[in-house]
């Protein structure tokens, strides 16, 4: 059980509180909180080590970064949980409210733009190709894993439109959502003939634009690894299904490969299964499948299916 003491002691500070705030909204590496909160490295580090003693925050590796985010989560120490949840219903009385969500939108803004200019500034769909996982290798997992019958499905960052034809060919209507004015271009010349069954629409991932309740099966393939909240996608895709629809999900597996950073605009070096998981579940979806997918010693795919409920 969580030292009720340490956690008064941990949040008996304006600054830990202002982190504590930020991080309950997602997760950020040291360098993004020294940008938000304007304060030395050594100051944040130490706020947040008092922090995770305290369990109040948790943090994870990418390659040479190491992101923070809250505790809370269906894992969670009831305790910790009860804190955070009182914290984020009060969140607004707290010291440089406005200034601190103001930087916080500048780090997802940072983010949103990193993907958005390595794709706008793609000119041949081979440069979407990842070393170790032949993309057809990818799209045949996320096909394998539709339901026998859709009618209106969305397909999350189509991206140069190599899954979408396929999906045309079993799916009468496919809207197509990505942040990306070039890859629609290129998924429009993709979908040929296919493309008047589609609806080509340029947006946010985490803000889609599209109907709650508009389609029957979502598809994220490959795309979940590009976003700065995947949790937050996740959530958008359970709203815009239907009572009933379905989601697949094909991503990569957590790796090691700083270079994809750079070769690919990856924000994060994949997932673990129970990561996606998580988010699944906690956007009220019923999970029907799960695997991983390809040799320990390459980049592996994670897979899901699962169900509105």
């Amino acid at each position: 059980m969580t030292n009720l003491l340490k956690i008064h002691k941990a949040l008996a500070d304006e600054t830990r509180l202002r982190m504590v705030r930020l991080l309950v909204r997602g997760s950020l590496n040291v360098n993004e909180m020294i940008g938000i909160l304007n304060m030395g490295q050594s100051r944040v580090s130490r706020h947040l080590k008092i922090l995770a003693e305290a369990g109040l925050v948790t943090s994870r590796r990418e390659g040479t970064w190491i992101y923070y985010q809250s505790s809370g989560g269906a894992d969670a120490d009831p305790l910790v949980t009860d804190v955070l949840d009182w914290l984020q219903r009060h969140e607004d009385g707290l010291a440089f409210y406005s200034e601190d969500l103001q930087g916080l939108e500048a780090v997802v803004e940072r983010r949103r733009e990193q993907t958005r200019t390595f794709f706008d500034n793609i000119e041949d769909p081979d440069q979407l190709q990842y070393h170790c996982i032949n993309g057809s290798v990818y799209r045949q997992v996320a096909l394998d894993l539709l339901p026998a019958r859709a009618d209106r499905a969305l397909e999350m960052g189509t991206g140069a439109g190599l899954l979408l034809s396929a999906l045309l060919e079993r799916i009468e209507r496919v809207i197509a959502v990505d942040s990306s004015t070039t890859m629609l271009d290129m998924a429009r010349k993709a979908a040929g003939a296919d493309a008047v069954r589609c609806d080509f629409r340029l947006g946010d991932l985490g803000h889609l634009p599209v109907a709650d309740g508009a389609v029957d099966l979502v598809v994220a393939c490959m795309v979940l690894h590009h976003l700065s909240s995947p949790a937050d996608t996740i959530r958008e895709a359970h709203r815009a299904l239907e009572r009933g629809g379905s989601i697949v999900v094909v991503d990569l597996h957590r790796h090691e490969d700083e270079a994809l950073r750079e070769s690919m605009a990856d924000l994060w070096l994949g997932f673990t299964p129970d990561e996606v998981r998580g988010w699944l579940e906690d956007s009220q979806f019923e999970i029907t499948g799960a695997a991983v997918v390809g040799a320990s010693d390459s980049l592996q795919l994670i897979t899901f299916q699962g169900q509105k409920k």
